[in-house]
């Protein structure tokens, strides 16, 4: 299969008391993420969050839908967190948060591992590549977009 290495970082004007709780709520993620289409949890994982698992159906920019279950492997609250992937695609990501100085903005650093698992994905990856790689900046961008949105009017920031 594929693999895929997908980097994202997203710089939001808000501190990580405020981002923290708006990237953990995934289930809330399609009230301000278009391309979200919804998350529901399939095991709730222990006290910590380790082993909750959710299932995502994500729309992209081309036509294409992708489902995902990740499942948390380690959390450092309002720091870090860690998933396991399998679905559409496999492998592991995680996100995480850092403060700027004055923790008036935070950097969300996204890292993805993952190889395709739907057969048309893997008999056109080789010539596709630089498009998935096109279509998932696109659906980032409108992440980081979409929450510093939610933000403002959430928190007025």
């Amino acid at each position: 299969m594929p693999e895929f290495s997908l980097n994202t970082n997203w710089l939001i004007p808000a501190p990580v008391e405020a981002v923290w709780p708006c990237l953990i709520d995934t289930e809330n993620w399609p009230s301000w993420w278009k391309y979200v289409i919804s998350v529901e949890e399939i095991e709730s994982g222990d006290a910590s969050g380790i082993n909750n698992i959710r299932r995502y159906y994500w729309r992209t920019c081309l036509p294409y839908t992708l489902m995902l279950n990740l499942c948390v492997t380690e959390i450092q609250p309002r720091r870090f967190i860690a998933v396991k992937v399998d679905g559409d695609l496999q492998g592991h990501g995680y996100c995480q948060l850092c403060p700027d100085s004055t923790n008036s903005r935070t950097e969300v650093e996204f890292r993805w591992q993952v190889q395709t698992c739907k057969p048309w994905m893997n008999r056109f990856a080789t010539l596709a590549a630089p498009i998935f790689a096109w279509n998932h900046a696109r659906v980032m961008k409108s992440g980081e977009e979409s929450l510093i949105r939610h933000l403002s009017t959430v928190k007025n920031l």
